[in-house]
């Protein structure tokens, strides 16, 4: 037989293929995949302030959008801006700035530009000194076809309702905005969104003001995120919600769902705020932003997105009376896993897509630490039992890759079991590696020491070794640096005379790939 045997024995993820090892079919690289690495940065962008009108029944946006940045270095000429399928309509420098930590003022009017659909380059009219900061005002507007999605009534669902909603991750807020879009440039943000009444829009961070133009029949809802973050966590949804509010030690919790639907958010959420509890008491770091929003959307492409302080969530995860009673619980794992993200994904955010696992793992794994705390250690040791299930599935059936990986073609393609639950796992063993007590003053360490900034994966084990005292180069080299896992063939033999056991283990993985001959991990051994 060549079945997979799936053990959890002392927190080790164990594979025993019995007969001949099974390897993954390819590798991950495809022909024309090429290494990729952290985007360069010439500047060091601040602040974005969006002021933006959608029209849901157009499908359109139109507005500005404010960058203020700094220049890193002395002779900066010119910026440019991740845009695509924008009409660019002007582009002026904003008045006032700072030159050399010193206010001054800018000669305000158009700048010249060139753009060629994906790319807006922004000649700044002379060379600028390090530490110059300025805000360059880009007029524009759009039919997106990515980034943004218009929902609404068609033929087929003539009663759909009327909805917008942003999808930046991995790199498609430059459908909708021009930004620097890569997740190795981090800023504050705000967004001033005009929409039609009586859509309410939701965004990130605090809510500024609400201004109600009666005669236009609009409103406009003015957000504010006080702490940086990157451009794909930078969103905005907005329909004719009902709004359910509670405060979770003063920090407003919010669930948006279609009006209508509140009981219904209200089963699938109702957990939130234990959650917000445990992960702060967890990571050491307290829920860190003004509020946390989830709202609920029609058609959206994923079952949920980490939005900083706005978590989008599908609304094919809301279930009513009858259906509580089959899937109790169900949604906990989508909603802790985008919850833990506020953590892992936006206040420590993976500086390039290679190291995602990161944002991922983190989440995975944590989504899973909450249903050991509500549900008990049995459960939670079955969900780890199936989330390696999903990856062994996927490294016998498809490919296999170490988890940080450079080499791709679109960000998107990264974002697999490896990313997951694999990563999870990753978690997982360093737990059992180092006890619980040494574990979790890694994690505090780890979170502490990075907040608010970019993370790769050098940075978590130096994080663990500085907490610990442990040298952990074996252990990231075996399962993150390297690929797939070990597969035994076990030997038992019992000596009735000699009252002895003689256990023999064999590791029969194949070592393309990447994948080490031998994989050193303690393992418990249990003679019952």
């Amino acid at each position: 037989m060549t079945d997979r045997v799936l053990e959890y024995c002392g927190g080790v993820l164990r594979a025993s293929a019995f007969g001949s090892p099974m390897a993954a079919q390819r590798p991950f690289a495809l022909p024309g995949d090429t290494p990729h690495y952290a985007r360069d940065r010439v500047i060091d962008v601040r602040h974005i302030k969006l002021e933006i009108e959608i029209d849901p029944k157009a499908k359109r946006i139109e507005g500005a959008a404010h960058t203020t940045f700094v220049a890193i270095n002395d002779g900066l000429t010119h910026v440019e801006f991740d845009a695509v399928e924008l009409e660019i309509r002007a582009v002026r420098l904003a008045s006032g700035g700072r030159r050399g930590g010193r206010a001054f003022r800018q000669a305000q009017g158009e700048l010249p530009f060139s753009y060629d659909g994906a790319k807006l380059r922004i000649d700044l009219g002379g060379e600028r000194k390090a530490g110059d900061e300025l805000t360059t005002v880009v007029e524009y507007s759009a039919h997106p076809r990515r980034g943004l999605y218009f929902v609404g009534p068609d033929k087929g669902y003539p009663d759909k309702p009327l909805q917008v909603w942003s999808q930046g991750q991995d790199e498609d807020s430059r459908h909708w905005f021009p930004c620097f879009d890569f997740p190795n440039e981090m800023a504050t943000s705000e967004v001033l969104v005009t929409v039609p009444m009586p859509l309410t829009a939701v965004g990130n961070g605090a809510l500024v003001s609400i201004d109600v133009d009666k005669a236009r029949r609009k409103r406009t809802f003015h957000f504010s995120q006080s702490r940086p973050h990157v451009a794909y966590l930078l969103s905005v949804a907005a329909a004719d919600f009902a709004e359910i509010t509670e405060t979770v030690d003063a920090i407003p919790v919010q669930y948006y769902a279609q009006k209508g639907r509140e009981d219904e958010a209200r089963r699938a959420l109702g957990r939130t705020p234990e959650m917000l509890r445990f992960f702060g008491e967890r990571t050491g770091v307290p829920y860190p932003y003004a509020k946390y929003a989830q709202v609920f959307v029609g058609d959206f492409i994923f079952g949920g997105m980490e939005n900083v302080s706005a978590t989008t969530l599908t609304d094919t995860c809301l279930y009513d009376k009858r259906a509580a009673q089959d899937v109790a619980d169900n949604t906990d794992g989508l909603v802790a896993h985008e919850l833990a993200h506020q953590w892992f994904g936006d206040l420590l955010t993976c500086r390039d897509w290679a190291h995602g696992w990161l944002n991922e793992g983190f989440a995975t794994y944590f989504d899973e630490l909450f249903c050991e705390h509500h549900h008990g250690v049995d459960a939670f040791r079955y969900n780890m039992r199936l989330n390696a299930q999903t990856y062994l599935g996927d490294d016998s059936r498809r490919y296999r890759r170490p988890i940080v990986n450079n080499v791709y073609n679109e960000p998107i393609d990264l974002f697999d079991r490896q990313f997951y639950e694999k990563g999870g796992w990753v978690l997982h063993m360093l737990r059992y590696t180092l006890g619980d007590e040494l574990f979790w003053k890694s994690i505090r360490h780890y979170v502490a020491k990075h907040q608010g900034g970019n993370v790769t994966t050098p940075d978590l084990q130096r994080a663990i070794e500085e907490a610990t005292g442990r040298n952990m180069d074996q252990f990231f080299d075996q399962w993150v640096y390297g690929a797939g896992h070990p597969q035994f063939n076990l030997a038992f033999e019992w000596d009735d005379a000699a009252k002895q056991a003689k256990l023999t283990v064999k590791q029969t993985q194949s070592t393309e790939h990447q994948t080490a001959e031998v994989f050193r991990m303690p393992v418990d051994v249990d003679f019952a």
